[in-house]
């Protein structure tokens, strides 16, 4: 990773968010919240330089979850940042299969363990939610099962890229199913207390694992390449 500083300046942004979240600073919030993505994708163009099918998917998700997080800081536009967000997770999913060798799946079969895990876990938190969804089911189903897929994908493709580039983006997209599931655990079920600062505080690490990953999607690149 050599544009080191501007990584320096996301995390300072990201402090900066989840303290204004902390300290209930609402002109901060609003103001970071859009720049945690916004920074994400100048990340990952700098990096990167976008000159790939799989960078521009995922570039394209983090503009997804750009829209995503303006739409949720709307009042009553909840709808549109779910679409926005599935949006995004949809272009992830595509990206990660790109990276999945059918030869390998039937090589190497742990993706079922994954698979029925994240089923199970689908199914229960569905069943978690059910009662208090009303009109918003439907979405709701397809969202769960959209995510569930970006986290198996995720996982499928760790024989198609190098170790540490499979590892940064699996735990971005185990923490990105934290973090939406506590944000419907509070807005559909029971209000838990600091949810914003759970929500948020995952949400940035899942966005930026995945942004990571894919910036170490490079054989030659080692753990220890933060260089000026």
């Amino acid at each position: 990773m050599r544009q080191y500083k501007i990584h320096i300046a996301f995390l300072i942004i990201a402090l900066l968010h989840l303290y204004s979240i902390y300290a209930n600073f609402s002109n901060l919030r609003f103001f970071s919240k859009p720049l945690i993505c916004a920074f994400l994708f100048l990340i990952l163009y700098r990096e990167t330089g976008l000159k790939n099918r799989f960078n521009q998917l995922i570039g394209t998700g983090l503009i997804f979850g750009w829209l995503g997080d303006i739409f949720l800081m709307m009042h009553d536009q909840f709808l549109l940042g779910l679409i926005s967000f599935l949006v995004g997770h949809i272009l992830y999913v595509i990206a990660f299969i790109k990276q999945t060798s059918v030869k390998d799946l039937t090589r190497h079969k742990g993706y079922i363990l994954v698979a029925g895990i994240l089923l199970t876990y689908s199914y229960y938190l569905f069943n978690v939610l059910e009662p208090s969804l009303g009109i918003m089911k439907i979405p709701v189903i397809l969202y769960i099962f959209v995510i569930s897929l970006m986290a198996l994908f995720a996982f499928t493709r760790r024989h198609q890229t190098n170790t540490l580039s499979f590892i940064v983006v699996f735990i971005g997209a185990i923490l990105f199913i934290i973090s939406d599931s506590i944000l419907a655990l509070n807005k559909f079920v029971a209000y838990i207390p600091n949810s914003d600062l759970y929500i948020m505080s995952t949400y940035i690490l899942a966005q930026y694992g995945i942004t990571l990953g894919t910036i170490f999607n490079k054989n030659q690149v080692s753990p220890s390449v933060i260089s000026s």
